[in-house]
């Protein structure tokens, strides 16, 4: 589902919208990553599924909770922005499909047999995340669209031995969707750790000159994993948040990749002066680049 697709359905009414969240070279975001290591299972778990024990309170009529995955690392996508990566370190997200015609949900946790965590994302921008780990739709309660589809996130502590974790919705009439053993497997295993080894960027641009941005991190951890950042650049001159992009590589443990952007510069200011290109996720750095010979809009 595209993002100006869904500012029509939000009612935002806005035109002229170029913000995109996109993976130079890498394939399209959150497609399961090749590593086995790395690999997170989806978890199917409607009513009746094979994940579902027999002592478990049967989902209640029009919700259904599936495509569980657990990853140390996720993009999402807003509205009035382009969206961007959540990697904050020692933390995981679990996030799911569900789908319901019903408006009265009773909320959603995540349980282990000794703790709960509300559901929830922090630290993300646009006015609202339309997908997050290629789950699409909003938020539970806050659909976008009308095919009865939104996502559930929940961030929790990494690495998590859990006993008997699992999505439950509460209630009076509660169920609950437990998590598959590779699931449950993947939220004690660590999490690969990066460190930025360069940022490289011109201390000038010309307005209208693509701007080269090369981007050198290293894998500092001993666990093969999947490196994530959005690269920032200002749109100014358009109604909608800075453009991010999207820099995905599998990295082995020890090892250093390197990604290279050309990134436009035709809407980033109104007028000549520094400018300000960052990058958040994984690694997390500025630049300060002065744009020169910015042409008066007309």
């Amino acid at each position: 589902m595209h993002r100006r697709q869904l500012l029509t359905l939000a009612g935002a009414g806005l035109v002229g919208l170029a913000g995109c969240l996109s993976d130079p070279g890498s394939g399209p975001p959150e497609e399961e990553p090749s590593d086995p290591t790395t690999t997170d299972s989806p978890t199917s778990s409607p009513t009746g599924s094979p994940t579902t024990s027999p002592d478990d309170p049967p989902s209640p009529d029009g919700v259904t909770v599936e495509d569980v995955v657990v990853r140390k690392a996720v993009t999402y996508e807003s509205i009035m922005g382009s969206g961007g990566v959540l990697a904050a370190e020692g933390t995981q997200y679990v996030v799911a499909t569900v789908r319901s015609d019903r408006n009265d949900l009773p909320s959603f946790t995540f349980e282990t047999d000794d703790q709960s965590w509300e559901s929830g994302l922090s630290d993300t921008v646009g006015a609202a995340n339309f997908a997050v780990a290629g789950h699409e739709g909003g938020a539970v309660g806050r659909r976008l669209g009308g095919d009865g589809e939104s996502f559930l996130a929940f961030e929790i502590p990494s690495p998590l031995s859990a006993s008997n974790p699992r999505i439950r919705l509460g209630g009076s009439d509660p169920a609950e969707w437990p998590l598959s053993a590779d699931a449950t497997a993947r939220l004690a295993a660590p999490a690969p750790r990066f460190e930025l080894d360069e940022l490289s960027v011109p201390d000038i641009v010309s307005e209208g000159d693509a701007l080269s941005v090369t981007l050198t991190v290293r894998n500092v951890s001993d666990t093969d994993g999947r490196f994530l950042a959005a690269v920032y650049w200002p749109t100014a001159r358009i109604a909608d948040d800075d453009e991010s992009h999207l820099v995905e590589r599998q990295v082995a443990a020890g090892e250093s990749a390197t990604a290279t952007l050309e990134l436009s510069t035709e809407y980033t200011a109104a007028e000549s002066g520094p400018v300000t290109l960052s990058v958040d996720g994984h690694v997390a750095a500025e630049r300060e680049v002065t744009l020169q010979n910015v042409s008066t809009p007309a």
